[in-house]
């Protein structure tokens, strides 16, 4: 009776062990990653089969208009902040081409009132006109690099824009600027139509000046707006 009474225990734990060791191997592995989880519910797959449908990614998006090989004629008007003069007024165009994509070349003529307000209480101080106010005409030939086009949202639409940066030299005609002057800056073409553009620039025009007795290497800073039109050229 002994011996069958310790046979049936020992049957009975291992039965239990059995069962524990199918319980173990029957149970899921947990997912390595939470995405991995499966959705717990049909509605989650629904909306996730719903958003995959709409939300597609859309990688690199085409430019909507080709600056390569085209001319660009632009007329602006601005403010000219002097270093040694007053603020004024300047107003003038540009005629350029881009050569690629990126690269091109710009020439552009201004005209703007070089003015010192200082030039009356100095000329009663010292009994002579120490500066001979006039108009300024501005003459330059920049290299463009164009690196980033973007697009901004105004006005409830979307707005295609091409940042670029320039940099050149070229002469500022008046009596009181010496010698060759040069210009760095930026500015943004922002797309009205596929070939007309509002440009917005601000840049740096450097030049010798002899005011008021006064000889020194200025910064002026330029910063004007008005409108662009990309035209074909041919090539």
């Amino acid at each position: 009776m002994v011996l069958c009474a310790g046979a049936a225990a020992g049957a009975m734990v291992g039965g239990a062990r059995g069962a524990r060791a199918q319980a173990v191997q029957a149970a899921p592995a947990a997912p390595a990653r939470p995405s991995d989880a499966p959705l717990p519910s049909c509605l989650d797959q629904t909306i996730k089969d719903q958003l995959g449908a709409e939300l597609k990614p859309r990688g690199v998006q085409k430019r909507n208009f080709i600056k390569n090989k085209k001319i660009v004629v632009a007329a602006h008007g601005g403010l000219f902040g002097g270093d040694l003069t007053s603020s004024n007024w300047i107003a003038g165009g540009s005629l350029g081409m881009f050569v690629t994509e990126d690269f091109g070349v710009n020439l552009e003529f201004d005209l703007t009132p070089l003015t010192l307000d200082l030039d009356s209480p100095l000329s009663k101080f010292f009994g002579d006109n120490r500066f001979a106010p006039g108009m300024a005409y501005v003459g330059l030939a920049n290299l463009m690099w164009s690196p980033i086009h973007a697009k901004l949202k105004l006005g409830g639409g979307i707005v295609h824009s091409d940042i670029m940066l320039f940099a050149g030299g070229g002469r500022v005609f008046h009596d009181a600027v010496q010698g060759l002057s040069f210009d760095a800056g930026s500015a943004i073409d922002l797309f009205v139509t596929r070939a007309v553009t509002i440009r917005i620039d601000l840049r740096d025009l450097m030049a010798v000046e002899e005011i008021a007795g006064e000889t020194r290497y200025t910064h002026n800073l330029v910063a004007t707006a008005g409108l662009a039109v990309y035209l074909p050229s041919g090539l």
